[in-house]
């Protein structure tokens, strides 16, 4: 009764603004008549006040469409800047592509013994071996493959195809054949790559065609070790497992395999994925997806939290990504951390990994030289020809994978550090660094450091004294790979003031403390520029602490034998004490509104961390300004590492007193899994050389962060259209129920703007703060219809996950989803306009054919072939039953769009037919369903493209799929009622029939705003269950009145 009373009061409101200056209180007009015919003259469209004559309504609506029209251009305009920055506007400094081409000479021998004996998905799918000309085995006469290495098989992605396994392969044969000596691992083998050809399936898409793909594999794996079994030689174990290689969905495809009866246990032990989205399906347009990543996850977080498991002890998983170049797929959803724990995986960037050093996109990441050189030498080093998995143990694995693809200074490499025996020569000659630079005793600053120019004409070793005081941090960078470092004990008390070591002291090698770091003078303009195969040398670098040289006396470094120096390599090195991190506790909102200016010290290293700055969405700009005392060229030109703890992604700005650079993360992103005890700041190691400062000055990069949130928020832009579009049909059928008058899509929606604007965008702006509070999305879940996104699944892991509305987990970026509204708003403006354009052309062609062939009217029920019921309902059932036995629902939901525009042309073309009442209703009913109709067809046209796929390889196979004729039968027969030029309503006197309708319509609205992004596939199914309401409502019409 309380809601009823409600909309009644609204209505009364409504009326009053719809009738312009007309001042009824106290009564609804469906008790004044005469009242309520003039409220159906007013509520109509432009074009029939044009029509009608009437200066003081088009006026009124004139007025009335301000606020429309403000929220529009703004719309419009948020959507040009979209398109400037996303296709015009191209990545800078550390964020661009510096990838180097390749060349290969590649041969593919396609498996024909994999048949149908093997597999019943042989005639679909097939398997291919790789062979470098030249290098590799060729087949024999007969046809045999000579398979005598260790098989790794590629899985290609998305519309990928068998052929992208020739870069890494390649990389692989060279190296084994030509560049043997740079490999350290004893025991491993040539690599025998087989490819998967899934005829370019769109595997993103269509969940059925993964389940298919991984039902393949398994079997192929099968068929794979069986040959290695016939030709496997006797002094070594037939291999058990197979090395997995997977890029983009190719990686999903993976872990699903596991997961599957056909598998075959042990056969997977070491999972490699190229831009694999694991913490979330990339797309929402299927609900099979959906599921098969729940139940996929479920298995792998199972077997890992269990120990003892076969999957704990072996299986090792390692998600590489290109970062912000890969404008297919959000480089956040690599992340792997809340399905493996550390001990068999991570996720790590390209711009991480040493001698890589740049983004990549999503389809160069299978054949970029830097990284396929590095992942070619990672398959060699992990290898092992003489067991029987042919692959070294998992601690082994991880510890390989730790030293070649991260930076080597995250805190999660620190164990790998060792430290051996290092016999010192009585006869090397030391000298303290206090000869050449500044030393530390007990009247000495708190920093000293030291620097030596060439290398080349100096033979000495250097000692770097160790003072018991303080929190020490020693800091070491030069240009050159010829240095060691070793710590050592003084066998008796140190004396500082006796700086001679003693033959007798304990020295002990440093091993791997010396790390990759990309150099930076004034001809480096990237990272990359000396990168692996490139022609300048990537500087070395070390940053240890207090709880490595604490328990030693001092340092010495000294010089390889067998190194190559040159006149211009340097050395400096840095100790300080109680030099800790720098925190600056600044917010973004600061930094938009009143700029960060930051003074360095001039510490050769000096880190700097952002607490307060951690969300992905927004991206920094920051210019440097150098101030040196310096008359003579620097050693080097100051560099920057950017890096965040979790994942593993580190940056590195070069030359930055010459360019400006930006700062973008990985970090704290929507719809991900989030460690909420991690560390999530921003840090920055300022590498300066001696002599200079820098002061960074801190802006937000308003260009970069528009970039990066199309990358992550397209999928809303299907959900918050059809969130729109059902909100202003709410109102519309409301009106229509209340009037008889169904109001243009256009006004309609600058009514609600004009009187309802401010709260609904207030509304908007308080949604996001309010669904990341855990008690809101506790709500949220238990009335999720769905349930396949669970925020709190991890909870014992302090892991949670914001998957409602924008999935925003900061305050200043709330406004984030007016933007996205106000688009919303100007995109289905321009489509109501696109069809107020259609309807004047309609008529000036109808006014034109009818002058021409004057007196052969032809009255509209006379028009039998369009009328007859009888055809409409033939069609209708014949487009059932084709879901039921070949076409997926989808493709049946798109040839309903295309009869609903037919029936607004038919409308349109028949204006002068109708009764203007009676024309509006139609005009605007049936341009509403379209507008909802369109949107839902744009969800479901991915699973109509793997449809058309599939029939261009095998037209005969019905689909596999979405044959369930009830998720489209309502909304045939719907356009079917309504091609009869009819309006569903009812007549009966309940009024809960036409609050059914407000209500359903209202909870289509509601769910496509929170749930829609993350659910985009039950959007479908919604507007099918409403398509079903109406279609009662018009049966219900239908029957007579009591």
């Amino acid at each position: 009764m309380g809601v009823r009373k409600l909309i009644q009061s609204l209505s009364r409101r409504t009326t009053a603004v719809w009738i312009n200056d007309q001042n009824e209180k106290g009564s609804s007009l469906k008790h004044k008549p005469p009242q309520r015919q003039r409220d159906d003259r007013i509520a109509t469209t432009d074009a029939d006040n044009r029509t009608s004559n009437k200066p003081r309504c088009l006026k009124a609506t004139i007025f009335h469409n301000y606020p429309l029209r403000i929220c529009v251009l703004i719309g419009a305009f948020l959507m040009l800047l979209i398109v400037k920055f996303t296709i015009i506007e191209s990545f800078e400094g550390a964020d661009s592509s510096q990838c180097r081409s390749i060349y290969m000479f590649p041969s593919y021998g396609r498996l024909n013994g994999f048949d149908l004996k093997h597999t019943a998905l042989a005639q679909k799918y097939h398997l291919y071996l790789y062979r470098e000309q030249g290098l590799d085995k060729e087949p024999m006469k007969d046809g045999m493959a000579q398979l005598d290495g260790i098989p790794v098989l590629f899985i290609p992605g998305n519309a990928g195809s068998f052929k992208q396994v020739r870069s890494i392969a390649a990389s692989c044969s060279r190296n084994y054949f030509q560049q043997r000596e740079d490999i350290k691992n004893p025991n491993t083998r040539n690599l025998d790559f087989f490819a998967a050809d899934f005829n370019e399936d769109f595997t993103a898409f269509h969940g059925r065609t993964m389940l298919d793909q991984a039902e393949y594999l398994n079997d192929a794996i099968r068929y794979i070790l069986s040959l290695y079994g016939h030709s496997s030689d006797s002094s070594t174990p037939a291999p058990s497992s197979v090395i997995i290689i997977g890029h983009s969905m190719g990686g999903i495809v993976a872990r699903i395999l596991p997961t599957l009866m056909n598998h075959v246990e042990g056969s997977v032990q070491s999972l490699i994925t190229l831009s694999s989205p694991h913490a979330a399906a990339p797309v929402t347009f299927d609900g099979d997806i959906l599921k098969i990543y729940a139940r996929t996850n479920d298995f792998w977080r199972e077997q890992m939290q269990d120990r003892d498991s076969f999957f704990s002890k072996n299986m090792s998983l390692i998600s590489i990504t290109g970062g912000i170049l890969d404008m297919m797929l959000p480089a956040d959803y690599t992340a792997v951390q809340d399905i493996v724990p550390l001990e068999n995986g991570f996720t790590t960037y390209s711009s991480t990994i040493p001698n890589v050093w740049t983004p990549i996109d999503h389809l160069a990441v299978v054949w970029c030289d830097q990284l396929r050189t590095v992942v070619a030498k990672l398959l060699l080093e992990t290898a092992d020809y003489t067991a029987s998995s042919r692959l070294r143990t998992l601690e082994e694995r991880m510890k390989t994978s730790r030293e070649l693809l991260l930076s080597g200074f995250e805190n999660y490499t620190q164990h790998d550090l060792t430290i051996v025996n290092s016999s010192i020569s009585p006869d090397n000659k030391y000298a303290h660094l206090s000869q050449v630079g500044s030393g530390i005793n007990d009247k000495s600053p708190e920093t000293s450091i030291s620097a030596i120019e060439n290398l080349e004409n100096e033979e000495r070793s250097y000692q770097i004294l160790l003072p018991k005081k303080g929190s020490l941090n020693l800091a070491i960078l030069a240009s050159t790979e010829g240095l060691c470092i070793s710590f050592c004990k003084a066998k008796y008390p140190f004396d500082p003031k006796n700086i001679e070591p003693d033959d007798s002291d304990s020295c002990f090698r440093g091993i791997n403390y010396m790390k990759y770091a990309p150099a930076s003078f004034k001809t480096t303009g990237h990272a990359s520029d000396s990168s692996v195969n490139s022609n300048i040398k990537p500087f070395q670098m070390m940053n240890i602490g207090n709880s490595t040289l604490s328990h030693y006396d001092y340092v010495i470094v000294d010089k390889l034998p067998y190194a190559k120096f040159e006149s211009n390599d340097f050395f400096i090195s840095e100790l300080t004490i109680n030099g800790i991190e720098k925190s600056i506790d600044v917010t973004p909102l600061h930094i938009a509104t009143m700029g960060l200016k930051l003074e360095l010290s001039g510490k050769l290293i000096e880190t700097v961390s952002f607490p307060n700055v951690w969300d992905s969405l927004l991206s920094y700009k920051v210019r440097t300004h150098l101030i040196t005392k310096e008359t003579k060229e620097l050693l080097f030109q100051p560099f920057v590492r950017q890096w965040i703890d979790d994942p593993f992604e580190s940056k590195w700005h070069v030359n930055v007193t010459d360019f400006d650079f930006n700062i973008n993360m990985h970090g704290v992103a929507p719809f991900i899994p989030l460690e909420e005890t991690h560390d999530k700041s921003l840090k920055l190691a300022v590498m300066t050389p001696p002599g200079a400062k820098l002061i960074l000055d801190f802006r937000i990069n308003w260009g970069l962060t528009i970039k990066m949130l199309f990358i992550r928020y397209r999928l809303t832009f299907l959900s918050l259209p059809v969130s729109v579009v059902s909100f202003v049909l709410a109102f519309q059928f409301y009106r229509y129920q209340e009037v008889r008058v169904f109001p243009s899509f256009n006004n309609t929606l600058a009514f609600l703007l004009k009187t309802k604007g401010v709260y609904i965008f207030f509304g908007i702006l308080f949604l996001s703060p309010l669904v990341n509070t855990r008690l809101i999305q506790k709500l949220l879940y238990f009335f999720d219809p769905v349930r396949l996104n669970r925020p709190f699944l991890l909870d014992e892991r302090n892991m949670h996950t914001n998957f409602y509305f924008l999935g925003i987990r900061s305050w200043f970026l709330s406004g984030i989803g007016i933007l996205f509204v106000l688009m919303s708003i100007a995109c289905l403006f321009l489509v109501a306009k696109i069809h107020d354009i259609a309807e004047y052309f309609v008529r000036k062609t109808k006014l034109k054919f009818s002058s021409s062939k004057s007196g052969s009217k032809s009255p509209l029920r006379n028009r039998k072939i369009y009328e007859s019921w009888k055809a409409r309902i033939f069609a209708c059932i014949i487009l059932t039953f084709a879901v039921l036995f070949y076409i997926p629902y989808q493709l049946a939901s798109a040839i309903t769009l295309i009869i609903q525009v037919i029936t607004c042309l038919r409308v349109l073309s028949n204006a002068e037919n109708l009764n203007p009442e009676k024309y509006n209703n139609l005009r605007n009913y049936n341009f509403s369903v379209f507008l909802l109709l369109l949107f839902v067809v744009l969800i479901d046209s991915p699973i109509i493209v793997v449809f058309l796929h599939n029939v261009a390889i095998r037209w005969e196979t019905p689909f596999r799929s979405h044959h369930n004729f009830l998720a489209i039968a309502p909304t045939i027969f719907l356009v079917n009622f309504n091609s009869g030029l009819k309006i569903p309503g009812f007549r009966s006197k309940k009024t809960y029939e036409g609050f059914a309708t407000v209500l359903l319509l209202l909870y289509l609205s509601i769910f496509s705003l929170i749930y829609g992004s993350r659910n985009l596939y039950w959007i479908h199914h919604l507007a099918n269950m409403l398509c079903a309401w109406l279609l009662y409502g018009a049966y219900a019409a239908s029957l007579p009145e009591e």
